[in-house]
């Protein structure tokens, strides 16, 4: 060993090493830095930097050992340290060269968000994960069209990704939203992780908004602070409404109209009265009027508007009362003198209904003419009533499936205080539920025994068999707006909700009145099944001393109130209080508010920003003894402190209250959650249900709540009683709910002093069937008393409500007005969590399954990107399969359906905890998929389809979709439940147009367009690549563009080499340069691009109209060979070569058969004979001589064979150009051809069918017998990409269709189509042509894809503005003759006029089209009626009815989203250019003395024709 250390001491070198413990140590590696540990923490000294140096935070590894790549820190100010001033970040990977005193940068958005300056300190601190992980991630956007598929794709983006409020979310490389909350299980955090759990929820900033205010007669009435309830409208909701939307800076389209109805006795029944007027169920006579304040306008400043709302209350009554019918009668010259006729319904007789179908009808179709500036729709009802409608079943069941079918929510604003019942709620009257399909079948389907989906529509011919029903939509979201400045809402302070106006008004109060009047006794609940267990049925036996007893406690003057937990009697003060009570409330009242209290209850769904209202039972002694406290916080808030104890007490007797609190008396306090997104009622099961599936951060529960039923307001009680003891009985939802009352079929809950219930119907025991029909509802029996609504709720409106459900993360409150709702919509959510059991998709729902073979060499799809996977063919089908799978699914969600996923963990726990209080109570378990092997895998929408080997659900409403890869085939199954067919339901109303003079009668139906019969088949062929066209059948995406000349001369004026080019021959290179872009993204298989490539997209230029277009024989010659030609390539064993060959045989060459087409040609009124174009020239040199390869070279053989003299322009203008330009043989090449019979050969008298006509109309008189009609097919169909430059994830292409012929003087058009695709991706090509085109002197706009005249069946609100000629067009003999070849005569003077103020030809009638030739637009689904105009400018369309009928204009709403935001303030806007417009035609077309001048001016123009010499004699 020593020997061995000696020789160690030397080197080789001869050094000496040294043999100290520090020289032997520093030679070794220093040890590891132990990994931190969740919670540790260190101060650092924080940097600032752009973003276009790095994006993400720069943190230095050497400040802190143990940091390892992945680590999640949250940043703090020093001194600061409040969760919601901090960020997230993740430890990005090490910079090998880090400046040294770098220890932590971040971006500079992060550092403005929080606030975190340069060279600061800040506190670093490693955190957990699943601590962080995001429950919900809210996003706004504006000014853009983001599809469900865009949003599905941009969570998925930010999986893994830490994200903070207000940061900016870029997608397909541009900004697309902002983040505007992030949640954690309720909680609201500036910080978070996306994880495949997060769900995320959409809010639209650009949204068209409807606005619907009820005329009734209460809107005159006086509010408690002494306001007119219309004046609460303009003076107080909607200026505080419009100041919200401006904080906001939103861009909401808007529309508001005035709803009413109008009743009229059967002796006012006659003459013009009768006319439009219906009859409802009651047989009451009535019509519905409408009035539209303003039509889809964009405004900054809502001044105008609301003074015109005003004058317009004014004016209501006026109108429909009197003018209308005075003016109605004068149309019929009738005599009549003005009067009164007719009277304002109540709030509750109101159209509702039928108004919220009108606005459906539109957004139904909200793919036609899809704007790419818009998203979501959303509608708000203001209304002076209490919430309670009386409806008509039919209509209510179909106005139901359209609001699921759209995924729409209405929210209501009552400007009332909360009433003492639920609202809102619904009356209609029906036949009861048939019992047999609860009762007699185990499978029976839960919707049969609902009294809305069960029984008939409502069209029942015995109106004694009728009932009424309540009904409590899940679909409204309410809020009360009751601001009073001097009593604003405070916990503590009762506020009466009674309300009297007629006693009021005649100030019977300060009388004592109250002793008068009198409440009938409630009516015996008839015989139900009962739904408790048989031993617990003596606890519930009541008398009435209990009863008072109960009452004195409640309504006595206490401070706080507490169950009392004995059953003893009465004491004799609270007896003689009965007694008096007793008294007041006799059986003889005539009072007709009982009729409006509800009967038939859905429970509510969790608020927008809340969940609901979901109590786990428990007794009425486990209360908190606040009940005040309890009306601030949801009951789901006090749930986690109650849940030991509603364990406990599920075994104990029932107390006093839990017999006796019913459902009116806490309910109207509630504070809970009111909204599904904005909706308020959740629709729930029975006792034994599934857990409700609730906000995020709700706890499930076993027995849902129900809404209470209306109180009878003119209920005489203490007044000094109900003051003290209520403002301190503030308790969310009812406080029924929160008693141990398991099962209450038969329990007695009235308030009035109801006489006892015989007990012999309690004794009955239940069959096995009859447990299972109430573990999907409650007894049908049990709707005949509106003042006892059962605790159990429908199991299958549940299943319907819970579209919403992922909409809710956090709680709001009763008295909450709702803002987040009203100022940013939300979207329809990505997923929900219903599955019905394997059981009840057998028995309730009809199964259809197809499937198709993954074969990868045969699936040539322009819908999905072809996965870049190299392997087994195994592997390469499995890819194959879960690129197509996506598509499938992609273009489901686009049409409205949801991903179903899994419950996120931590509410799977309190499913879990749920589950287990069901099972000690006894009651049903859950439907969520019974069987786990079905349970979908995916937690939330980013964890859908990650592997093809899990299978996707999609639900919407009635039909369910599980989409499955087998192993070598994609397997699609269909779900639809089987329910009764929703009817057709016819409508008429009045209707008053933003721009009319009164109202006009509008007839319209409204039906649900349901997906049950739509092509699934043949869409998920077309996503698999085995077809290629959308059928009319699908329901795809579609817009209409026109490129229009523009009045301005272009920005330029030469051509290619230089040639000056005059304005028209500029437009039409502009429109080449457009067809250069088509076939540039045109879209092929990648083996037909090589194969088969395709050949350039050619237009056809033509100075004709459309219609005198097709008799153009040299231009329908070119149509066909356009349709005719393949590919452009080179003739099989073609070895010519023009460089050999003299300039005689090049003539030779082009005369023969395939040559060159040399016809003759006419431009305007010049004829061409024996001519040519340049572009024929140039197609034809690339394809016959094997040394042009290109357009290029051949444009340059011209160029040198037009110097050596064989061919020369026409007009002798240009040199050779590739191009519309005509060209002849020059010199001694130039040998005239034999004309051949065509389109401008003269006809003669003798002729039967002429070839040609001078003008279309004498053309179609001459014609004796009807020829054989020849097919003409004017449009293109193509595939193009949208994205070239790949910033998508997803393939993008989009369907074009587009003219063949374009008249440069006109417009032309093309439409385009597409499923799934990104929005963005479309608007940056259309503003990209858009460029490409603008200095070319033209413009592409956005248009109507239908004509003009067909906008009011689509909307109702939204018609075109009549333009009357005051002097009709004169008539003029033998106009034919006098005009130009070709000349449209029909209505000359109304083109002529319309050419004045700048109209272009759109789109001709179909009339005007010769007979002998069918017309085809790949694009156009109906012809045009009336030949349709549009104005250089874009902004308005007018089409031409005729003579003193005169013009239809209307505005054109879809332009301006493709041109540069305006830089210039003062530059006009589009709306107020097309209003100018219309000012100047209609009141040039209302003057006599300028219309007939205008006549003169133009019949100066027409050409004297010669009259006829006198007959030859001999």
């Amino acid at each position: 060993m020593s020997s061995s250390r000696a020789e160690s001491q030397h080197s080789h070198f001869g050094r000496r090493r040294s043999n100290t413990a520090q020289s032997v140590l520093r030679s070794l590696p220093p040890p590891a830095p132990n990994p931190l540990k969740v919670g540790d923490s260190r101060t650092f000294n924080l940097w600032v930097h752009e973003s276009k140096d790095a994006p993400g935070v720069l943190f230095n590894y050497a400040s802190w050992p143990g940091v390892v790549e992945g680590d999640l820190l949250r940043v703090n100010k020093l001194g600061a340290e409040n969760p919601d001033e901090s960020f997230l970040f993740f430890v990005p990977k090490e910079d090998q060269c880090p400046r040294p005193q770098l220890q932590i940068s971040v971006p500079k958005p992060i550092s403005d968000a929080f606030s975190l300056r340069n060279n600061g300190e800040v506190s670093v601190t490693k955190v957990d994960r699943e601590v962080c992980s995001a429950s919900y991630v809210e996003f706004v956007f504006q000014d853009q069209y983001l599809g469900r598929n865009d949003m599905w794709r941009l969570e998925e983006q930010l999986v893994g990704q830490c994200v903070h409020t207000n940061q900016e979310v870029a997608f397909v490389g541009a900004i697309v939203a902002k983040i505007q909350n992030i949640y954690i299980k309720g909680r609201k955090v500036p910080s978070a992780i996306v994880t495949p759990s997060t769900r995320p929820i959409f809010r639209s900033l650009s949204a068209k908004v409807t606005i619907f205010i009820q005329v009734c007669r209460e809107l005159w009435e006086f509010a408690g602070d002494g306001e007119r309830y219309n004046e609460k409208i303009v003076h107080s909701f909607l200026p505080a409404l419009f100041a919200k939307w401006r904080e906001a800076t939103t861009n909401h389209t808007v529309t508001i109209v005035l709803i009413s109805r109008v009743f009229y006795e059967e002796c006012e029944m006659r003459g013009p009265v009768r006319d439009g007027a219906r009859s409802d169920e009651r047989g009451n006579w009535y019509k519905d009027f409408y009035k539209v304040i303003t039509d889809h306008e964009v405004l900054r400043e809502w001044k105008a508007t609301l003074v015109s709302l005003k004058d317009s209350f004014w004016d209501f009554q006026r109108e429909i009362l009197l003018t209308h019918h005075y003016r109605a009668a004068q149309d019929v010259k009738a005599d009549v003198r003005p009067r009164l006729v007719g009277r304002l319904s109540y709030a509750h007789d109101g159209p509702i209904l039928e108004a919220i179908n009108l606005g459906l009808n539109p957004t139904e179709t909200h793919y036609i003419d899809r704007s790419l500036s818009v998203t979501g729709a959303t509608t708000l009802l203001i209304s002076p009533g209490t919430g309670y409608f009386r409806v008509n079943k039919k209509l209510l069941r179909l106005t139901t499936a359209r609001m699921l079918d759209q995924g729409s929510v209405l929210d209501l604003i009552l400007l009332t205080k909360p009433p003492l019942h639920q609202s809102p709620i619904f009356s209609f009257q029906g036949t009861e539920p048939e019992t047999r399909f609860e009762i007699e079948s185990k499978s029976a389907d839960p919707l049969a025994s609902d009294p809305l989906w069960g029984g008939d529509d409502g069209n029942h011919p015995n109106r004694e068999d009728l009932k009424n029903f309540w009904w409590e939509p899940f679909w409204i979201s309410t809020s009360f707006w009751d601001k009073q400045m001097d009593l604003p809402f405070r916990h503590d302070r009762f506020i009466a909700r009674a309300k009297m106006h007629e006693i009021q008004m005649l100030g019977l109060l300060e009388a004592d009145v109250l002793s008068s009047i009198e409440v009938p006794y409630l009516p015996d609940k008839p015989p139900a099944a009962a739904t408790r267990n048989m031993d617990t049925e003596d606890q519930f036996s009541l008398n009435k001393s209990e009863a008072d007893k109960f009452d004195m406690d409640i309504f006595s003057l206490r401070t706080n109130y507490i169950v009392p937990p004995s059953n003893k009697p009465t004491s004799n003060p609270s007896s003689r209080l009965a007694d008096k009570r007793s008294r007041a409330l006799t059986t003889s009242s005539k009072i007709t508010t009982i009729e409006e209290s509800p009967r038939r209850i859905i429970k509510e769904l969790p608020d927008e920003v809340s969940t609901g209202n979901l109590v786990t039972p428990v007794t009425a002694a486990g209360l908190s003894s606040s009940p005040s406290q309890a009306s601030i916080h949801s009951v789901r808030s006090t749930l986690s402190k109650l849940s030991n104890v509603s364990a406990t007490n599920q075994s104990m007797k029932p107390s006093l209250a839990a017999k006796l609190t019913p459902s009116w008396l806490f309910n109207p306090f509630r504070s809970g959650p009111s909204e599904p997104q904005t909706t308020q009622v959740f629709a729930s099961g029975s006792p034994s249900t599934t857990p409700i599936v609730t906000a995020p951060t709700a706890t499930r529960v076993s027995i849902p709540p129900k809404p209470a039923p209306a109180i009878i307001p003119e209920t005489s009680v203490q007044p000094v009683a109900i003051k003290a003891s209520t403002a301190k009985t503030v308790l969310s939802r009812t406080f029924e709910e929160e008693t141990v009352i398991p099962h209450r079929g038969s329990l007695r809950r009235s308030p009035m002093n109801t006489p006892p219930r015989d007990d012999t119907v309690i004794n009955k025991r239940r069959s096995a069937a009859s447990t299972l029909a109430q573990s999907y509802t409650s007894s049908p029996r049990s709707w005949s008393n509106p003042l006892q609504p059962e605790i159990s709720v429908s199991y299958g409106q549940e299943s319907l409500a819970r579209r919403w459900e992922h909409l809710l993360p956090e709680t709001t409150h009763k008295h909450d007005i709702k803002w987040k709702a009203l100022v940013t919509p939300s979207c329809l959510p990505l997923t929900m969590e219903y599955l019905p059991s394997n059981a009840e998709l057998e028995s309730c729902y009809d199964n259809y399954y197809y499937d198709f073979v993954v074969d990868p060499k045969e699936m040539r799809s322009f819908l999905v990107k072809p996965p870049q996977v190299k392997g087994t063919p195994e592997e390469v089908r499995r890819a194959w399969a879960l690129v197509v799978m996506r598509g499938m699914a992609a273009v489901r969600i686009a049409q409205g359906f949801q991903f179903i996923s899994r419950p996120s963990t931590w509410r799977s726990s309190q499913k879990a905890q749920v589950k287990a209080n069901e099972e000690k109570m006894g009651l049903r378990k859950s439907k969520f998929l019974a069987n786990d092997d079905a349970i979908p895998r995916a937690t939330g929408p980013a964890d859908v389809l990650q592997s093809p080997l899990d299978p996707v659900y999609l639900s919407m409403m009635n039909e369910i979709h599980k989409i499955s890869y087998t192993g070598d085939s994609i397997q699609v199954r269909r779900y639809v439940r089987r329910l009764l067919p929703i009817r057709v339901v016819e409508y008429e109303c009045f209707i008053w147009p933003k721009l009319g003079g009164g109202y006009t009668s509008h007839e319209t139906s409204f039906s649900s367009y349901g997906l049950e019969n739509y092509g699934w088949n043949r869409l998920d062929m077309l996503v698999a690549g085995y077809e290629r066209n959308f059928n009319e059948s699908l329901r795809y995406w579609r817009t209409r563009f026109i490129v229009v000349p523009t009045k301005d001369p272009p920005m330029m004026n030469t051509g290619p080499g230089g040639e000056r080019l005059n304005d028209e021959e500029i437009r039409i290179l502009g429109i080449e340069k457009l067809a250069e872009q088509f076939t540039k993204l045109r879209w092929q298989p990648a083996d037909e691009r090589i194969n088969y490539p395709a050949p350039p997209v050619r237009f056809l230029p033509t100075t004709l109209d459309p219609a005198a277009s097709v008799l153009d024989e040299a231009l329908m010659g070119q149509l066909d060979q356009i349709h005719e030609q393949g590919p452009l390539k080179k003739k099989i064993k073609s070895e010519k070569e023009i460089s050999d060959m003299p300039l005689t045989t090049i003539v030779k060459a082009m005369r023969e058969e395939d040559g060159v087409s040399i016809k003759h040609h006419q431009w305007h009124r010049s004829q061409y004979p024996n001519s040519f174009t340049g572009s024929d020239f140039v197609s034809w040199l690339v394809k016959e001589f094997n040394d042009v390869s290109s357009r290029a070279q051949a444009v340059e053989w011209g160029v040198k064979l037009m110097e050596q003299g064989l061919f020369e322009h026409c007009r002798g203008l240009h040199g050779f150009l590739d191009g519309h330009y005509y060209y002849r043989f020059k010199g001694e090449y130039s040998v005239p051809m034999t004309p051949k019979g065509g389109w401008f050969r003269r006809y003669t008298s003798e002729e039967t069918t002429p070839k040609a006509s001078g003008n279309l109309s004498r053309h179609r008189s001459i014609s004796n017998r009807k020829p054989q009609r020849k097919r003409l097919i004017l449009s293109q169909t193509m595939v193009i990409e949208i994205d070239p430059n790949k910033k998508s994830d997803q393939a993008e292409a989009v369907v074009l269709h587009h003219d063949i012929i374009h008249n440069p003087a006109t417009v032309f058009h093309f439409e385009l189509q597409w499923i799934a695709m990104t929005a963005r991706c479309i608007e940056d090509q259309l503003k990209g042509w858009n460029r490409t085109i603008e200095r070319y002197g033209l413009k592409l706009i956005e248009a109507y894809v239908t004509q003009i005249s067909d906008i009011s069946s689509r909307n109702a609100f939204q018609s075109c503005f009549p333009i009357r000629l005051a002097a009709p067009p004169p008539e003029v003999p033998n106009l034919e003759a006098r005009v130009p070849e070709y000349t449209q005569t029909s209505k000359y003077f109304e083109y002529a006029l319309l050419r004045k103020f700048d109209f272009i030809v759109d789109v001709e009638a179909a009339e005007l089209y010769p007979e002998q030739v069918e017309v085809v637009y790949s694009y156009r689904r109906l012809p045009y009626k009336y030949s349709q105009f549009v104005h250089r400018s874009g902004a308005a369309f007018v089409q031409v009815i005729g003579g003193s009928d005169g013009f239809l204009f209307l505005t054109n709403r879809l332009m301006g989203r493709l041109s540069p935001k305006i830089k210039n303030k003062k530059e006009p806007k589009p709306l107020d250019v097309a209003g100018d417009i219309r000012d100047q035609l209609n009141c040039f077309c209302s003057d006599v003395e300028a219309l007939n001048a205008f006549y003169e001016e133009q019949l100066a123009l027409l050409t004297v024709v010669p009259e006829d010499p006198p007959p030859l004699s001999i």
